[in-house]
């Protein structure tokens, strides 16, 4: 028989063989709990990358990104209208957007903050939700 030692993350329960590697993972968790915090807050895209680090190249316009903007994600809606929003950001920078764009109903996915189809963005007054 032989001991072993794990260490295991607090948030999700993970275990790892080195606590460095638990610690990362608490660390991840942390940091997107804040990436989300500041999200919820309406701050922008800019202000949350620097405070974060995500590293994400940004253009002017996306800098100024924020949770009430939207976009128009086409293979998720049957019009062209701009119905989709930013929800959440995960440890990676990856940002989760979630809207009512067809009649299908709400549909959410995640999306690289370089993806093209942020490049295009609109005002919350634009905001369309499908309704029956």
């Amino acid at each position: 028989m032989k001991e072993v030692v794990m260490y295991k993350c607090k948030d999700c329960g993970k275990s790892y063989d080195l606590e460095r590697l638990a610690l990362e993972c608490e660390f991840n968790h942390a940091k997107e709990r804040l990436a989300n915090q500041y999200l919820q807050d309406g701050f922008n895209l800019n202000f949350i990358n620097a405070m974060i680090g995500f590293n994400w190249n940004l253009s002017e316009e996306m800098k100024k990104i924020t949770k009430d903007n939207c976009f128009i994600i086409s293979h998720w809606q049957c019009c062209q209208k701009p119905a989709y929003q930013i929800t959440q950001i995960d440890y990676h920078g990856n940002l989760y957007l979630w809207g009512i764009g067809s009649w299908n109903g709400g549909y959410g996915g995640w999306k690289n903050v370089n993806d093209y189809e942020l490049k295009k963005i609109y005002p919350k007054e634009q905001l369309y939700k499908y309704t029956r």
